[in-house]
């Protein structure tokens, strides 16, 4: 079967005999065709296309994946972000009768500064509904059209001249990446030291409970790094991961494999939860329990999980008509049923938590509610993220910030945390640690080592 000529005559059916009477009811929405294709990887397909802006994302349990081309509509912004102006914009556009119509993106980790030279293509937030889209639900794949409901029969010929532009053909990927030829952390180990001893000594006059201080490395190669490629060899060894990718130009990238939920909102039902404490994995099943077992009952790691878990109950009391909330009583915190979440290099306590959101609230009630946990910003708050932006020498820019979707009834967003941004020939790599009292700064350092360890292990670097 030739695919293109199947997928042209599927829309040209739709643009004759479907169209006319959508027409009305979807004037200014967001219109989709969805035709069943035969299965091809949809990441390996987005790394084949010659499109500059694609758009990547795969949830945790592997039930929905998409891979989109090019842009049908986006919003996007360099100033603070007007989460009901951005919400309300985006439910605009979209329609009950479409609900697989979604926008994709994320908002910068904080909104109140100007935009760093290396994150100034994806600004303070940035939301798009790619023209192309290859979709699974992890047994069946489909080949999806976006358009607006307000084309002219110019406007379908062009659909179609768009369409006969993507590679279905997939072939053979490269087998190796490029090689690192120099890497510089910022802050360096004595900077690190120092930042956490400056941190430690504000605790009481800040009355600060925890603030995560983060560390940006810079990997240079030998030559630019395709990002589709570089997410492939991420994927296999990082399960239960939301996997991103969102590409602004053919040389610039956000990709990352978090394992960690912001939220999830199906209507009214609202589900978050708490990441927090780690371990690195065990080389053995034995070593592994071990480190479970001195997780569970590190009161360090303990009080900073805790933290996390009352901030989402505050939370949830506050926008939910009930909330649920699904942690051990206080009491169990040092007993063995407080849930380990384990990954390929390290293991956190974990948490889930959820409840019904109150009525009439919306996600630009829930997303500014949540963003930053104190998983990945402090508590409290306010004092934690001033003390961040005073001790911090690099700009967050959207490591740590909410990435995801938003469709016409449900959304979802995930903590961009195990992440990195590709500009050419260069990866920086973002990860932070909890600091609480107690913390040792090379206990620390250690863990942001195994929290990058998922990308640094993939290259070899020829600057030692």
């Amino acid at each position: 079967m030739n695919l293109y000529l199947h997928l042209a005559t599927q829309i040209q059916n739709f643009f004759k005999y479907d169209l006319i009477s959508l027409q009305l009811s979807m004037q200014d929405k967001i219109v989709r065709i969805e035709v069943p294709i035969p299965t091809l990887d949809p990441l390996q397909w987005l790394g084949q296309q010659k499109s500059d802006i694609k758009t990547y994302w795969s949830d945790r349990q592997g039930h929905f994946t998409m891979a989109g081309i090019g842009v049908l509509d986006s919003i996007a912004g360099d100033k603070s972000i007007d989460y009901s102006t951005i919400f309300d914009r985006l439910r605009q556009r979209l329609s009950s009768l479409f609900p697989k119509v979604r926008y994709y993106g994320g908002i910068g980790f904080r909104q109140d500064l100007s935009i760093d030279p290396d994150w100034e293509l994806f600004g303070n937030y940035r939301f798009i509904v790619p023209k192309f889209e290859i979709c699974t639900d992890g047994i069946n794949t489909f080949f999806a059209c976006n358009f607006n409901c307000d084309f002219s029969s110019e406007k379908s010929d062009f659909i179609l001249y768009e369409l006969a532009q993507i590679d279905f053909s997939l072939v053979e990927t490269p087998t190796s990446l490029p090689c690192q030829i120099s890497r510089i952390d910022t802050p360096n180990r004595i900077e690190w030291e120092d930042n956490i001893e400056a941190a430690l000594a504000q605790f009481i006059d800040l009355d600060l409970e925890k603030i995560v201080l983060a560390r940006r490395s810079i990997l240079t190669f030998a030559q630019n790094i395709q990002p589709q490629l570089l997410l492939q060899f991420l994927q296999p060894n990082n399960a239960h991961s939301y996997h991103f990718c969102f590409q602004i130009n053919p040389t610039t990238a956000f990709i990352g494999t978090s394992p960690e939920r912001l939220y999830y909102r199906q209507n009214r039902f609202l589900q978050t939860e708490a990441i927090a404490g780690t371990r690195q994995r065990g080389a053995s099943s034995q070593l592994d329990l071990e480190l479970s077992e001195d997780l569970r009952n590190s009161p360090k790691d303990l009080h900073e999980h805790q933290l996390v878990v009352k901030n989402l109950h505050a939370i949830l009391a506050e926008i939910c008509d009930s909330a649920t909330i699904e942690f051990p009583k206080e009491q169990a915190f040092h007993q063995r049923e407080l849930t380990i979440l384990k990954l390929n290099k390290v293991q956190h306590l974990y948490t889930q938590c959820h409840g019904t959101l109150a009525a009439d609230l919306t996600d630009a009630d829930i997303l500014p509610k949540l963003h930053p946990t104190p998983a990945v910003g402090g508590f409290p708050r306010p004092q934690a993220l001033k003390l961040i932006q005073e001790l911090e020498p690099f700009e967050r820019g959207w490591y740590a910030a909410p990435v995801g979707w938003v469709g016409y009834d449900d959304a979802e967003f995930a903590v961009a945390i195990r992440s990195g941004l590709v500009d050419r020939d260069r990866l920086l790599l973002f990860a932070g640690a909890g600091i609480v009292r107690g913390s040792q700064p090379e206990e620390e350092w250690a863990e942001i080592e195994n929290k990058i360890r998922h990308f640094t292990d993939l290259f070899t670097d020829l600057s030692q």
